[in-house]
This record gives C-alpha cells, sequence and structure tokens, in this order.
C-alpha cells in the first residue's frame, strides 16, 4: 500500500518568488538560490518542495520550505521499507476533501480552520493547496484578546493574498463556532466575501467516524491524505520528490573529472606559489636583520621594536566597548536587548528577546559578519507561552579580550 505522510503546517514556511525564463534543468538550483538568499538557514539544512506556474516573463513559483532536522525526524520515525511515496504539508489532506465532504465553493478561496493549536488558513485552487499559514493561538487568547487574534488572522489573509488583484472569498469553517461568527463579522465589515463552509455530515461519517468533535484534529488530514495516497493525483509541494531530483549519471561523471583536474592545477600554482614566496621571505629576513642589527645614535632597532610591541600588546588587550555595542545594535532590527555581561577572557553574553525563531537566526547571522565578532553561539531560545515571545542567549568572541 502506498503511504503519505503528512507534515505539520506550522513547521512550514511558504515563499513566493519569480523566475526568469530558464530551462527546466536549470530551475533548482535558481529556487535553492532565492531561498537561501531570502532565510536565515544554509541550503543544506532546509529542504525544498515548490509549485509553478507560468507568468508573463519567466514563472511565478511558490516555495514550501521545511528545516531537514524535521524532515529527517519524520522519516527516522516512521521505518516504511520503501513503501513511503510522498511527504507532503497536512493541510493537503484537508484540499483533497473539499470537493468530496463540503458544499461547492469556488476554484480558489481561502479557507480559514480551526485547529487544536489554533488556526490554519488555506489558500486553495481545486483540491489542492497552494499556501498555507498557521496562526497559533492559545484558547485564552481568543477569551480575552479576541481583536488582537482576528487582527493577526487578518494580516495573515492579506499576506496570502499580496500578488492578488482581487480578495479572495473566505470561507470558514466551523462556521456554528461563536468566535468564527466575529471573525466573519470583521471580514465582511472589510468588504470580503465571506461565507462558512457547509460540511456534508453523511460524507464527513463515511470517511472519518461518526464523532463529529474529532473533525476539527488530524483525522480528518489523515483521511484526505489516505484518498489522495490511493488517487493518480500528484501531490502538490512532495518534499520526497524534491529529495529525490539527482544530476544524471554522465553529467556527474563530466564533473567529477573536472573538478580533478581543477585539483592538481590548484596543487601546481600551490607548489609554486610557496617556493617563490620563500625565496623572497629568505632575503627579507637577512635584509632585516642587517638592520635591526645597525645602531644609530647610540640605539638600537630592535630595542624600539620591543617598545612598541609592548605597547600595541597593552592596546589590544583593552575593549572598545562602544564599537561592540554599535555591532550588537546594528545587528538586532527593532529586537528587545535585556543585557550584555562581559569580562576579560570569557565569552561575551547578551540575553534578548525576538518575536519568532528566525527573528533570532537572522539576528545570530548578522552579528556573525562583523569584524572582530567570531563563534556566535545560540543558547537555550525559549518560546513564551503567554507573550509568543522568544527569550535567548548569545555567547560571542570579541578579538582577542575574550580569549
Amino acid at each position: 500500500m502506498p503511504v503519505l505522510i503528512g507534515l505539520d503546517s506550522a513547521q512550514i514556511r511558504f515563499l513566493e518568488m519569480t523566475l526568469p525564463p530558464a530551462p527546466t534543468a536549470h530551475l533548482p538550483s535558481l529556487i535553492r538560490t532565492q531561498t537561501e538568499s531570502r532565510l536565515p538557514l544554509d541550503g543544506d539544512r532546509m529542504q525544498l518542495a515548490w509549485r509553478l506556474s507560468p507568468a508573463t516573463a519567466g514563472y511565478d513559483c511558490t516555495v514550501a520550505v521545511v528545516r531537514q532536522d524535521v524532515l529527517d525526524a519524520s522519516l527516522k520515525k516512521y521505518s516504511l521499507n520503501g513503501s513511503l511515496t510522498a511527504m507532503v504539508p497536512d493541510a493537503a489532506g484537508f484540499a483533497r476533501l473539499r470537493n468530496i465532504c463540503f458544499a461547492p465553493t469556488p476554484q480558489t478561496c481561502l479557507v480559514l480552520r480551526r485547529r487544536a493549536d489554533g488556526f490554519i488558513l488555506l489558500r486553495l485552487e481545486g483540491d489542492a493547496p497552494v499556501r498555507c499559514g498557521v496562526i497559533a493561538v492559545e484558547p485564552a487568547d481568543m477569551e480575552q484578546r479576541p481583536g488582537l487574534v482576528i487582527q493577526e488572522i487578518m494580516m495573515e489573509i492579506e499576506a496570502i493574498e499580496s500578488k492578488d488583484d482581487q480578495p479572495c472569498p473566505v470561507y470558514l469553517w466551523p462556521g456554528d463556532d461563536p468566535f468564527m461568527r466575529d471573525v466573519a463579522a470583521r471580514l465582511a465589515q472589510s468588504g470580503r466575501q465571506v461565507a462558512a463552509l457547509e460540511a456534508d455530515q453523511a460524507a464527513m461519517q463515511r470517511i472519518c467516524s461518526s464523532d463529529n468533535s474529532s473533525l476539527g484534529g488530524v483525522e480528518i488530514d489523515a483521511a484526505g491524505l489516505a484518498i489522495l495516497g490511493l488517487s493518480s493525483t500528484t501531490p502538490a509541494f512532495d518534499f520526497l520528490l524534491t529529495r529525490r531530483l539527482v544530476q544524471p549519471a554522465e553529467e556527474a561523471k563530466k564533473r567529477k573529472k573536472k573538478m580533478v583536474r581543477m585539483a592538481c592545477m590548484i596543487v601546481v600554482l600551490a607548489v609554486l606559489g610557496v617556493l617563490v614566496h620563500y625565496v623572497s621571505l629568505t632575503i627579507q629576513v637577512r635584509q632585516l636583520q642587517r638592520e635591526l642589527a645597525a645602531e644609530e645614535n647610540g640605539l638600537v632597532a630592535q630595542s624600539l621594536l620591543g617598545e612598541l610591541t609592548y605597547q600595541e600588546a597593552v592596546a589590544r588587550a583593552r575593549l572598545d566597548v562602544l564599537e561592540m555595542i554599535e555591532a550588537v545594535q546594528d545587528s538586532r532590527e527593532g529586537m528587545l536587548l535585556d543585557s550584555l555581561e562581559f569580562e576579560k577572557g570569557k565569552p561575551v553574553k547578551l540575553v534578548a528577546t525576538a518575536g519568532s525563531y528566525e527573528q533570532v537566526y537572522a539576528f545570530q547571522k548578522r552579528l556573525e559578519e562583523h569584524e572582530g565578532v567570531n563563534q556566535v553561539r545560540l543558547v537555550d531560545p525559549r518560546l513564551d507561552d503567554r507573550t509568543r515571545q522568544v527569550r535567548f542567549t548569545l555567547q560571542f568572541h570579541y578579538f582577542h579580550f575574550t580569549k
């Protein structure tokens, strides 16, 4: 039996990009290059899946990105002995059931669905998701700060519709939820077409179970993924498919031969360079020895150099606090810094708060780019469930002060 793995959509980041006209074989490298430039992750730490559509000049591309360790953990957890056929966002299961378990809706629309961890917003075209976003919300937030939650939903809708000329109709599920009715009223006030997604209860019970309370959980996603796996439809955003993309054998052999030739040339040039450099240094050392041994007005150059070396060592041991603070200030981009601790011979310790893990990784990467900053290490980042803020600690070395 074919098996599909549905990855939690909260672990997936979606990006929109435009690609220039290029041969099909070159598109994967173009997509990876643009993705790496927009995310604070190395290419070997993320796995991509994408959806292409022709544009006026090139292609419109939607890229789904998941961390490589999340993908590897799923593959390790489910030992399927070769029966695994696809790894897709779990939202693909709900999308597959749209035309089976729900009343007819426009071909392209947005669906806001309530989940146990908040809400998921799906942009659907036919029975496939083309983009989705998860709004993580605690139950207490919907009771105490409903306006803030609705505002986050509106912002996510606007982000998904950023390239559309006209707003898409929005459907809510379950539509009889009191909070969903408040969301519908707010959407209607903004001039959007909004309605409840009407479920066919008989179809739901045949496909899932008779317990309707579980239909908002993972059961309906699993049922949709099962139907998707048994159909002949190629799943959208299949991470397993892009993982299997490899270069043809002949091209790989040519690339290997070319690398061997380049390596031989580099070795020969390096040996020649070392020989020339050695001869040049030998001549310079002899000349320097003669000059250091010379005496002028009772002073020997070597003693003066010793004093200068001592002064330079003293200067290097001092810490330019203002310069270090400016490096941190240039990198934080609006994040709240709680404390900055430094002591001779110990790494600098910085404690701060960010709005997301992506901001933390971006801050770490920007700080590493400053002169004198090295070995930046992220320590114990934690997400505060109440404030939804990430509190983290960075430790780094600064020039010679911390060593």
